[in-house]
């Protein structure tokens, strides 16, 4: 699959927040849950969801444990609860790319992404995201699903 990386502007965004610890193995069930949480959260705070849910790694994906940081866009700035706070997410430039398919698939996305950031001499300013654009809640077949791949950038 060949990918098209563009460089995007990112809007400031306001979303609730989890940090979610698992293993290797377990990623696709916490994420699951961990973003039925911020979606009720949101819900009982009325806020209602502004755009696709999110996910960034928080240290790096190994076999063993993996801590993983989950975003949903929200539509107000509820007070945290538990687990759950709210976080801006900056505005600013990023490269971004887009996977149609399979999750285990997602990391040729990320290459392209770190190819293109290399040869456009361009600084990574965050940690990469994945926005769920379509997945299994609205697609029955994983060759449907979108994810984007943004990696926020250091204004040059």
């Amino acid at each position: 699959m060949t990918y098209d990386v563009t460089l995007t502007e990112l809007a400031s965004t306001t979303t609730c927040h989890q940090r979610v610890h698992t293993t290797a193995a377990g990623i696709a069930g916490a994420v699951g849950r961990g973003l039925q949480e911020l979606y009720e959260f949101a819900a009982d705070c009325s806020a209602a969801p502004t755009g696709p849910p999110q996910l960034a790694l928080a240290g790096p994906l190994t076999d063993g444990d993996v801590t993983l940081d989950l975003y949903l866009p929200i539509s107000a700035t509820p007070a945290a609860r538990g687990p759950i706070d709210v976080v801006v997410l900056p505005e600013g430039p990023a490269a971004q790319t887009f996977h149609h398919g399979r999750y285990e698939d997602v990391p040729a996305a990320y290459e392209a992404v770190f190819a293109w950031i290399r040869e456009h001499g361009r600084h990574q300013a965050g940690p990469p995201r994945e926005l769920y654009l379509t997945g299994p809640d609205t697609a029955t077949n994983p060759a449907d699903y979108l994810t984007e791949v943004v990696v926020p950038l250091r204004r040059d």
